[in-house]
């Protein structure tokens, strides 16, 4: 049974292509603890989020303006307006920081 499933991947098939990829990729998942803090959106691109925030000692975040990733899960309800006062969560995924939460406080 196992040699017919790798049969079918064979040099004959198309390979997937880069834009059906990214389009089905979903957001990395960080097994490590989440923080919370309060601030004040400076500027939104793309799915980049830059707070300026009072930081989260726990998380070693000093206070300060910081860019967090953010996907769309967590943009559809947010306050995506620079200068909206949030309350959010994050982790650390790599050298990332994600934001997991973000709603208006």
């Amino acid at each position: 049974m196992l040699v017919g499933a790798l049969a079918g991947c064979g040099p004959g098939k198309p390979h997937q292509t880069a834009s059906r990829a990214s389009a089905t990729a979903q957001a990395p998942v960080s097994t490590g603890p989440e923080y919370d803090s309060i601030g004040v959106i400076a500027t939104l691109e793309g799915q980049q989020v830059t707070l300026d925030h009072e930081g989260a000692s726990t998380a070693k975040l000093a206070p300060g303006r910081t860019a967090f990733q953010a996907y769309g899960d967590v943009l559809a309800e947010a306050p995506i307006t620079p200068g909206a006062r949030v309350a959010f969560k994050f982790h650390k995924v790599g050298n990332v920081w994600e934001l997991t939460e973000l709603k208006p406080r």
